[in-house]
């Protein structure tokens, strides 16, 4: 068989495994940027540490401290807790509900 015996044959088939792959490609690298952008980014002051972060943060979000400090660690890859001031580091708040009002109003005030 030849390339061209091959083509007329299957060309319907091979068009479309190369628009799947090209497709799932596409996807993937949305996917990754989209996840990276999806959390809040915070730059680390004089002071901070990861268990004051988890203190800000992690209550509000239904997230205990000690999971809070863990995801931060691994995402960010930070090694014995130590953070930098200066640096930016992601935490697991969405982008855009770090500043919504949580408190609860009756009807009748």
């Amino acid at each position: 068989m030849t390339l061209k015996t091959i083509w007329d044959r299957y060309y319907i088939a091979i068009i479309f495994i190369i628009t799947c792959f090209i497709l799932g490609l596409v996807l993937m690298v949305v996917t990754v940027n989209q996840a990276s952008s999806e959390y809040n980014e915070v730059s680390v002051a004089s002071g901070d540490s990861i268990w004051s972060l988890a203190e800000e943060y992690a209550g509000d979000y239904k997230m205990s401290k000690q999971d809070f400090v863990s995801w931060v660690e691994k995402e960010n890859q930070i090694i014995n807790g130590k953070l930098i001031a200066g640096e930016t580091i992601t935490i697991p708040i969405k982008k855009g509900t770090e500043n919504i009002d949580r408190s609860i109003q009756l009807a009748n005030e």
